[in-house]
C-alpha cells in the first residue's frame, strides 16, 4: 500500500511547475503547495492503517479504483468516499478519489474504446489496473481554454492530435483548469464537450504523467501563501491549486491512450459507460462533507455571538442544515437505488444523482452567504495575523474588543479566522466560483436530470386522475 511518503517523494519527478514566474524546484517543499502535499500524504497514511476503510480487504487496493459489480463492493465504495471526504472535509475536489471513479466505470466496458483504427480498451484495462496497483492520483483537465472566436489574432490551442507513430500519439495546445495537477501523479486528458464530427483533432483521451517532457503547469496565484495556518486555517491545508495545462509535442505512449481521432468515442465515453455516473457519487459525497463541516462552523459562530437562541437567527441556521441535509438525502438515496446496468455495474440512481449534482450550482454560494450574514462584521473584526497576540498592547486592546472568560479572544479569533476562511479569503472565493461549474456545463447535467427522471410515471398519475371525472 502507497505510503504518504511514497507519495510524497513520487512528486519529485522534475516535473514543470511554474509559480510566480519561477520554476518550482521542489514541489513538496514549496509555500505553495506544502500544505495539501501533507493533507494528502496524510490521507495515504490512513490507508495504511489495520482495517482502513480506504482499503479493498480483497485486492488490497484503494477502493475508489473498485469497479461496483456486487452490492458489496458497492456499500465499500461508498464508505471510501465517504473517509476519503471526512479526512478533507470536502475540499479537495480532484483528489485521488474523483478520476478513480472515471477510469473504473471506463474499465467496466472497454470495448467502447476499440475501433476500426485503434483497439484501446485493451489500454483502459491496463492504465485502471496500473492507476489501482500503484494507487496514483490522477487529476484530470477536461476543459479546453475560453477563447474568442471573433477575434481573429487569437493564438489559443486546445489540446490537439499532431501525430501518431509506433511509440504513441503526439499532442501539441493548452487545457485549462488542471486542478491539483501540480501535486498529482498524473493529468487525464479529454473534452467534456460534445465535439462535431469533423473535430477529430481534438478527439483525445488520454493520461500522462505530470513529469513527462514538454508538459508544462502555469499555476494560478497560490492561496497557502496568504498567511499563516491560524489566519487561513483551510488556505493552507486545502488549497488544490489549479493550473492552465500547456502540451509542447508531448509523447503520450499508447498504454495511456484511450482515443485518438474518434469523435464517437469520446463523446461516448462518460455517457455509455458508467464512468460519469461511478466517478459523480464522489462529487456528491464530497459536497455533503463539505457543506456538513460549514453547517458546524456556522453553529459555532451563532453561539460565539450568544445569537444561537434567536428565532431569526435558528432559521438561518436551520437553512444552512437543510441544504446540508438535502444534500446528503440525494446522495443516501442515489446510492440506496443503485441498479446495475447491462455490463454488471452498480450506478449510483440517475434521478437522485443528477438532482444533486444540479442544485450544486445553487445550494454551496447560497450555504455560503447565509454563513456570511450570520457571521457579520466579525469576520472582519480580527487581528491581522497570530502574531499580533505576541505585542502585549496589541492584546490588551483585543481584550477589550472581545475579551471573555466564556470564550477566550485567542478561540475567538481562531473560529472567525476560519469562517473567514469559507466566506471571504481568495480560497472562499475560489471555491464558491469552484462550486458553479464542478459538475460541468449546467445544462447538460439538466438534461441528464430530465433524462433519469420518471416523467412518465408521474404523468401516468394524472392521467388516471383526469379519467375519473367527465365534463
Amino acid at each position: 500500500m502507497r505510503t504518504g511518503a511514497d507519495y510524497t517523494a513520487a512528486l519529485d519527478d522534475g516535473r514543470s511547475v511554474y509559480v510566480d514566474g519561477e520554476l518550482v524546484a521542489n514541489v513538496a517543499e514549496h509555500p505553495a503547495f506544502a500544505g495539501v502535499v501533507q493533507t494528502m500524504a496524510a490521507v495515504y497514511d490512513a490507508s495504511c492503517l489495520p482495517g482502513s476503510p480506504l482499503v479493498d480487504p480483497e485486492t488490497g487496493r484503494l477502493a475508489i479504483f473498485t469497479v461496483p459489480r456486487t452490492r458489496e463492493q458497492h456499500e465499500r465504495r461508498k464508505a471510501t468516499l465517504e473517509e476519503w471526504s471526512r479526512l478533507t472535509h470536502g475540499f479537495i475536489g480532484r483528489g485521488p478519489d474523483h478520476v478513480s471513479g472515471l477510469l473504473a466505470g471506463f474499465s467496466s466496458r472497454p470495448e467502447l474504446f476499440d475501433t476500426d483504427t485503434h483497439q484501446l480498451g485493451k489500454s483502459v484495462l491496463a492504465y485502471h489496473d496500473k492507476a489501482a496497483a500503484e494507487g496514483l492520483w490522477v487529476t484530470n483537465s477536461i476543459v479546453p481554454p475560453q477563447q474568442n472566436p471573433n477575434d481573429p489574432t487569437s493564438r489559443v490551442r486546445p489540446v490537439v492530435l499532431v501525430e501518431e507513430n509506433d511509440l504513441g500519439i503526439v499532442v501539441d495546445g493548452a487545457q485549462m483548469l488542471g486542478t491539483g495537477a501540480a501535486v498529482a501523479d498524473a493529468i487525464f486528458v479529454t473534452s467534456i464537450r460534445p465535439l462535431a464530427p469533423e473535430e477529430t483533432a481534438r478527439a483525445l483521451s488520454f493520461v500522462v504523467p505530470i513529469g513527462t517532457p514538454g508538459l508544462r503547469l502555469l499555476c494560478r496565484r497560490p492561496y497557502a501563501t496568504a498567511g499563516e495556518v491560524f489566519d487561513y486555517p483551510l488556505s493552507n491545508r486545502y488549497d488544490e491549486t489549479d493550473a492552465m495545462v500547456v502540451f509542447d509535442r508531448v509523447l503520450v505512449p499508447w498504454e495511456s491512450v484511450f482515443a485518438a481521432g474518434s469523435v464517437q468515442v469520446v463523446n461516448s465515453q462518460f455517457f455509455g459507460t458508467a464512468a460519469h455516473q461511478i466517478g459523480n457519487l464522489q462529487s456528491i459525497v464530497r459536497l455533503t462533507a463539505k457543506l456538513r463541516f460549514l453547517t458546524g462552523v456556522a453553529s459555532l459562530v451563532a453561539k460565539a455571538n450568544g445569537r444561537d437562541t434567536d428565532m431569526a437567527i435558528k432559521g438561518q441556521l436551520a437553512e444552512i442544515s437543510m441544504i446540508q441535509t438535502v444534500c446528503e438525502a440525494l446522495t443516501e438515496s442515489a446510492h440506496a437505488f443503485a441498479e446495475p446496468d447491462e455490463h454488471g455495474v452498480l450506478r449510483p440512481a440517475g434521478k437522485y444523482l443528477y438532482a444533486a449534482l444540479g442544485m450544486q450550482t445553487e445550494v454551496y454560494p447560497r450555504a455560503v452567504k447565509l454563513l456570511g450574514e450570520l457571521a457579520g462584521g466579525g469576520v472582519i473584526q480580527v487581528p491581522s495575523s497570530v502574531r499580533d497576540f505576541e505585542d502585549p498592547v496589541a492584546a490588551e486592546g483585543m481584550d477589550v474588543v472581545m475579551g471573555s472568560d466564556h470564550l477566550p479572544v485567542r478561540e475567538r479569533v481562531k473560529l472567525f479566522k476560519l469562517a473567514w476562511d469559507l466566506v471571504g479569503s481568495e480560497f472562499a472565493g475560489r471555491h464558491v466560483q469552484y462550486e458553479r461549474f464542478y459538475s460541468g456545463n449546467a445544462a447538460v447535467v439538466r438534461a441528464q436530470a430530465h433524462r433519469f427522471y420518471p416523467f412518465a410515471e408521474t404523468e401516468a398519475l394524472v392521467g388516471d386522475f383526469l379519467g375519473t371525472y367527465g365534463l
